[in-house]
């Protein structure tokens, strides 16, 4: 049991007349308890892990058609939901927020955590999540726009160097053996 140190009363004033205090405080009143130490969670409960379950993929032919209509009327409503969370980004990016803010990161989390409940619910594989709904990938490109962009600037920077040093060469191997061609048949015939 933690124990409580009270306060000692505050030393009496003198009153005035016709006011009162601004702030009549309880006879038992503590005016701060130090919040719990973090470190004071037993190690049993840290432990305690609860087992993924199994995943056994759902094909739709493997559904009834009531089940497959469920299905498809839960991702509709799920497109919906995400749908409200793609106008909320262009809220944000109209209102000059750049890509990679935390609001973005935020808003796909919430995101990704609808489509994980889906998925989950209707054993869906998690990692088809932009296969399945296509609107995930604008939501990631505005929470982590680096992940897309840093991946792909060095091969098209080596394309365009190879580009612009091989374009002359080739071109150059080309009318000159296109002259050659020509000289050769000017001497067989004779000219």
């Amino acid at each position: 049991m933690a124990w409580i140190d009270v306060l000692p009363a505050d030393p009496p004033t003198a009153k005035v007349e016709g006011t009162k205090p601004l702030f009549v405080r309880p006879a038992g009143y503590v005016p701060y308890v130090p919040p719990p130490i973090p470190d004071a969670v037993p190690e049993t409960a840290l432990a305690v892990i609860e087992p993924e379950p199994e995943f056994i993929p759902v094909f739709d032919d493997m559904l009834g058609w009531f089940t497959r209509w469920g299905l498809k009327r839960n991702r509709n409503q799920l497109q919906r939901a995400l749908a409200d969370i793609i106008q909320i980004c262009q809220d944000h990016e109209s209102n000059g927020v750049k890509a990679g803010d935390p609001v973005y990161k935020h808003l796909y989390a919430k995101g990704l955590e609808m489509c994980h409940w889906h998925f989950d619910k209707w054993r869906l594989d998690r990692n088809l999540v932009e296969v399945e709904i296509p609107c995930m990938r604008q939501l990631r490109l505005m929470a982590i726009p680096d992940a897309t962009i840093s991946a792909r600037k060095t091969p098209v920077a080596l394309f365009g160097l190879v580009a612009i040093i091989a374009l002359p060469v080739v071109l150059g191997a080309w009318c000159a053996l296109f002259g050659v061609g020509q000289s050769w048949i000017a001497r067989l015939l004779g000219r």
